[in-house]
């Protein structure tokens, strides 16, 4: 058995933000979807993660709209059907853009690619999602 300990979500991060911009730079914005996929690999590597009492992360995936990449956190709200609203959730977007925008490796990979959270109930039922772009980091 080994006691080698599974990286943590900022560890991804910043693993995620050096793969796409080395890749980027390499690579034309067509390949941006498969460097996402890449980095969104690297994140389903250590999930599901319980990243606080009451949220846990289940995967990630990368979607291309034809404008943009995003990348997609989809996460797992353990609470009563109902209890958490989108308006809960927006309330949580000004800490989020904070963090994105100051943070140097998760400034590097909102520069390149669009962020989405994803929240859901144990039973699937969608509660919402923030979206954040480097449009936020202006």
């Amino acid at each position: 058995m080994s006691s080698r300990r599974s990286p943590t979500l900022a560890q991804v991060w910043k693993l995620s933000a050096l793969l796409i911009a080395t890749m980027s730079c390499v690579g034309a914005r067509a390949d941006m979807l498969q460097d996402c996929n890449g980095v969104a690999s690297q994140i389903n590597r250590s999930t599901p993660q319980q990243l606080d009492r009451v949220t846990r992360l289940i995967s990630s995936t990368c979607v291309s709209d034809g404008r943009a990449v995003r990348l997609i956190y989809m996460n797992e709200i353990s609470a009563p059907s109902g209890s958490v609203s989108q308006s809960a959730l927006d309330g949580m977007r000004p800490r989020m853009v904070q963090a994105w925008c100051t943070d140097p490796d998760q400034r590097t990979l909102i520069n390149m690619i669009d962020i989405q959270y994803s929240y859901s109930y144990p039973d699937g039922r969608l509660i919402g999602k923030i979206n954040l772009s480097r449009r936020d980091c202006s």
